[in-house]
C-alpha cells in the first residue's frame, strides 16, 4: 500500500516533480458551478516498490479517462505535503493520500472529498497495521518498552504507520522521544532493511512490507525479522477529489473509485491484466466514510504531534 508520508507542511511549497508536461488544473476551464478542466491532474507519490508512476497507475488513468471523458495526467510529487498544497492551489484535481495526509488535508480546509480507500483483497476492509520490529536473534528486545536506549528506525515524520502510530505505541509503553536515538530511514523498505542489517536496533514499517513484500523481492529472508508490536488497525490509504470541481464531475470520479477502480473491473475492460491490475499489490478501492479516519485523529490528539496540524 501506498502508506508512506513525507515532509511536514512547513515544507509544503516544495515543487512537484511532473511526470508529463501539460496545463495545470487551474489553467483549464471553469463554470459558475465549478471547475470543469479538459485535463484531470492526479497527484501521487510512487511507492517504494515502483520505479514508474505512469506504469503503476496506468489502469487508473485509463479508467478515469473512460468514465469522465477527460484526458488524465499523472503528477509525481516529492511529498504528501506537496500533494496537499497542489490540491489546495487547484493544481491537482485528484490526490492519492496516506491516512494522515488525508486527515491533514481535510481538516486544514484544503477542499477535498473522499473518493474511496484501498483494500488488499476483494471483500476486505480498508486497513493495515504498523509493526515494531527487530532482528530475530535479538533477545534483548521483546516489546516496545525495550526500544529505550536503542537506535530506532522510523520512516519519516509524516508517515502514518512509520511514525505517528509508532509514537503513540511508544508513549503507551512508557518510552518518550528522548529515550532512544531516532533515525529517519525515508521509506518502509529502508526502515525494515536497516533493522535487518543492524544499522538500527529496532524500527517500524507497515505489515506487508515486513511479512511479504521484501521477502518476495529477495531482500529479506523469511524469519529474519521478528515483530514485537502491532498497532491498532489503521484505515486504508484514500483517494480524494477536489471539491471545487463541478458536482457532476466529482460524482463521476467518486463513482469510478468506489465501484470500478479494482483489479476485477479494470481487467474485464482490458485496461490491464493479471498483477498489472493491482495498485501497490492491492485489489483496489472501495467506498469509505470520513469517520473511518477518526482513529487517526484520535492518535493525533494523543501524541500531539506537530505533523497532525501540518507543523514543522
Amino acid at each position: 500500500m501506498p502508506r508512506h508520508l513525507r515532509i511536514p507542511l512547513a515544507a509544503a511549497l516544495l515543487p512537484l516533480v511532473l511526470t508529463a508536461c501539460g496545463a495545470s488544473a487551474s489553467d483549464n476551464g471553469s463554470t459558475s458551478e465549478g471547475r470543469d478542466p479538459d485535463t484531470l491532474v492526479v497527484a501521487a507519490i510512487p511507492s517504494e516498490n515502483s520505479t514508474s508512476l505512469a506504469q503503476q497507475y496506468a489502469p487508473i488513468v485509463k479508467l478515469l479517462e473512460a468514465e469522465t471523458g477527460k484526458k488524465v495526467q499523472m503528477q509525481k510529487a516529492t511529498s504528501y505535503a506537496a500533494v496537499i498544497e497542489a490540491q489546495r492551489a487547484h493544481k491537482a484535481d485528484v490526490a492519492l493520500y496516506g491516512p494522515l495526509s488525508y486527515v491533514v488535508a481535510k481538516d486544514s480546509g484544503a477542499g477535498v472529498k473522499l473518493a474511496g480507500a484501498l483494500v488488499a483483497a476483494k471483500g476486505g476492509t480498508p486497513g493495515y497495521q504498523s509493526y515494531g520490529i527487530t532482528r530475530s536473534g535479538n533477545k534483548d528486545i521483546k516489546s516496545l518498552a525495550d526500544f529505550k536506549g536503542r537506535k530506532v528506525c522510523f520512516v519519516d515524520p509524516t508517515s502514518t504507520s512509520g511514525y505517528l502510530y509508532p509514537q503513540s505505541g511508544l508513549l503507551k509503553a512508557g518510552v518518550k522521544a528522548g529515550d532512544y536515538t531516532k533515525v529517519m530511514a525515508g521509506g518502509h523498505d529502508a526502515s525494515a532493511l536497516s533493522v535487518a542489517s543492524g544499522d538500527c536496533d529496532a524500527g517500524f514499517a507497515f505489515d506487508t512490507m515486513v511479512d511479504s513484500d521484501l521477502i518476495k523481492q529477495g531482500k529479506l529472508k523469511k524469519g529474519q525479522l521478528k515483530t514485537v508490536w502491532k498497532s491498532t488497525e489503521i484505515p486504508g490509504s484514500p483517494a480524494a477529489v477536489s471539491t471545487d470541481l463541478t458536482a457532476s464531475l466529482q460524482k463521476k470520479i467518486v463513482d469510478a473509485f468506489e465501484t470500478k477502480a479494482n483489479a476485477d473491473y479494470m481487467e474485464s475492460k482490458g485496461y490491464c491484466s493479471g498483477d498489472g491490475c493491482k495498485i501497490d499489490d492491492n485489489w483496489g478501492f472501495v467506498a469509505v466514510k470520513d469517520s473511518a479516519y477518526d482513529s487517526v485523529r484520535a492518535v493525533c490528539d494523543a501524541t500531539k504531534d506537530a505533523q497532525c496540524k501540518g507543523g514543522s
